[in-house]
């Protein structure tokens, strides 16, 4: 069965949840497929979605699943998964997408689209880099936390009109969205403001403002920035300061918000720390370059995700990067 007029929404966290919300209220058929866990307590409670202009909470009833039925096929995909799942994810979606699925990624990393495009389909991948974040009160209840600004372009393919529909249907729904002239480097841009923002937040605890506001912290921003900065394609010409004043923009639209790698850490959720901080460092070796500061941002929310190690020794051992 084509569902041909839905669109499968891929992951019902916080992000998800909020796209979810502003493409039903604008009548929008879709499909969810999101948890195990997800899925039972939303179809029996309800998707809850609070956007920034709403007054009290909207409820949703969705067409949600853990497994895709085999029936079901979709020519239009958002994906707002976390990044860590992808590889499982494209053998899970393989026979539920047609053969030319247009996917849009809604996740933060560098090459984070490699599994989609190793499953040597002909799906169109567009990937953004968005300001758009949100909060996750409960499995399912999501607030949003900043709009901003959103930008896209294609990874794998350079059709301008595939671009520009997903596009108009962003702004349609209230998302300031605009077609990236060079979405490579709007993503290694936002991913070097993850990289040096995200961490931080998770081991102490701060929102983001705080962090960039305490002395010693924003040093060690700039300083995982210039860590960084060696790895970059020299034909995207990025610089310092072009990544710091979008920490700096960033972090003033969302100065009250914890970020999410500090809401995984929270709420005991696998973190995004491989498919950041990791996959730099990943990329630092195979061209034979160290980066320490990173290295050990990487030990440190580990431990901290995956073996309870204490807020107070991770916090020491943040100090020793000063």
């Amino acid at each position: 069965m084509k569902k041909e007029n839905s669109i499968l929404i891929v992951g019902l966290g916080a992000l998800g949840s909020v796209i979810y919300s502003r493409l039903d209220r604008k009548g929008y058929n879709m499909v969810c497929l999101t948890s195990e866990n997800g899925r039972k307590i939303i179809s029996k409670k309800g998707l809850v979605v609070e956007l920034l202009e709403d007054k009290t909470p909207h409820l949703h009833t969705c067409e949600v699943y853990d497994v895709l039925p085999e029936k079901y096929e979709f020519g239009n995909v958002i994906v707002a998964t976390k990044s860590w799942i992808n590889e499982t994810l494209v053998d899970s979606l393989s026979s539920n997408l047609i053969d030319n699925a247009s996917i849009l990624i809604f996740q933060n990393g560098i090459s984070i689209e490699e599994s989609f495009i190793k499953a040597q389909k002909k799906w169109k991948i567009t990937r953004t880099t968005t300001s758009l974040s949100a909060l996750r009160e409960e499995i399912n209840h999501s607030l949003e936390a900043n709009v901003g600004k959103t930008r896209i372009g294609g990874v794998n393919h350079n059709d301008i009109k595939e671009v520009s529909s997903w596009r108009d249907l962003l702004v349609e729904i209230g998302l300031p969205t605009e077609i990236s002239q060079n979405i490579q480097k709007d993503i290694w841009l936002k991913s070097m403001v993850n990289c040096s923002i995200n961490p931080l937040g998770a081991i102490t605890g701060l929102v983001n403002g705080q962090i960039i506001e305490d002395n010693s912290l924003n040093f060690l921003v700039r300083s995982i920035i210039e860590e960084i900065l060696p790895l970059t394609p020299k034909e995207l010409m990025i610089n310092f300061y072009e990544v710091y004043n979008l920490v700096e923009t960033i972090v003033k639209q969302t100065a009250n918000h914890k970020c999410s790698m500090l809401q995984d850490i929270e709420n005991e959720y696998r973190t995004e720390i491989d498919t950041l901080n990791g996959k730099v460092v990943k990329l630092g070796a195979e061209m034979g370059i160290d980066l320490p500061l990173n290295s050990k941002l990487v030990e440190i929310v580990k431990k901290l995700s995956e073996e309870n190690y204490p807020k107070e020794l991770a916090i020491l051992d943040l100090r020793s990067l000063f």
